[in-house]
């Protein structure tokens, strides 16, 4: 009776195992007709007399089976990091030339030129002899002279008189200045102030020829007119 109860029990073990294997391929477990490893009711597996550890099961000995070495996964690939493109030079625009413009042509400097001009009045054409009365010859030629001098500046306008040597000092020296006087008058009714005209007589003291004779004496009996200005060109 205790037989048959262990038998039922080995037959239900084995219906157990064989419900439970796992096809193998290994000769160190039992294996059923179908190649699968038969296990007990606990689940462990049968091993046979050929087992060694060589040939041990994960499923069964895992403990005896080398763990499988984990692929190691590649290391980061690291990427240089970005070069930052060399600046580029650009070429700055060339400066346009300014556009010439015609500058305006200034009128030419007035430039002053100052001027000395002298004039003689010849005694025997503008007076009469012993007289400082001008007479109309003497008259014309001053009136000729004051037109030309209307654009002058005035710096000074002298007139001296003079005679020949016959008569006294005294009365020589008096006709000289009166004859210069006449003159300093037409002039000065003739547009040229009269405060720039000095007058003076020297009379018989600087002659210009010899008194022996009377084309010397002649000569030697006139006015002289000296002016001194700037005229604008």
């Amino acid at each position: 009776m205790k037989f048959m109860i262990l038998l039922q029990c080995l037959l239900m073990s084995a219906f157990s195992a064989a419900a439970s294997a796992q096809t193998v391929t290994s000769d160190g477990y039992a294996r059923d007709l179908s190649t699968d490893v038969v296990k007990n009711p606990f689940g462990l597996c049968w091993r046979s007399g050929q087992w060694t550890e060589a040939k041990a099961m994960a499923e069964c000995d895992p403990d005896f089976v080398p763990k499988p070495v984990k692929k190691a996964e590649p290391a980061p690939v690291r990427t240089a990091p970005p070069v930052a493109a060399e600046p580029r030079l650009v070429e700055a625009p060339k400066p346009q030339p300014a556009p010439i413009v015609a500058a305006p042509i200034a009128a030419a400097p007035v430039v002053p030129v100052k001027r000395t001009q002298s004039i003689t009045l010849g005694a025997d054409a503008s007076f009469d002899t012993g007289k400082a009365d001008l007479k109309s010859e003497g008259q014309a030629k001053l009136g000729e002279l004051a037109a030309k001098l209307r654009d002058v500046t005035f710096d000074s306008i002298t007139v001296v008189g003079h005679t020949d040597n016959v008569g006294t000092d005294v009365a020589n020296q008096r006709l000289s200045l009166r004859r210069a006087n006449a003159v300093k008058g037409y002039l000065a009714t003739h547009g040229i102030a009269a405060d720039k005209i000095k007058t003076t007589g020297r009379g018989k003291t600087s002659p210009v020829a010899d008194n022996k004779t009377a084309p010397g004496r002649a000569r030697n009996r006139r006015v002289e007119v000296e002016i001194k200005g700037t005229r604008t060109l």
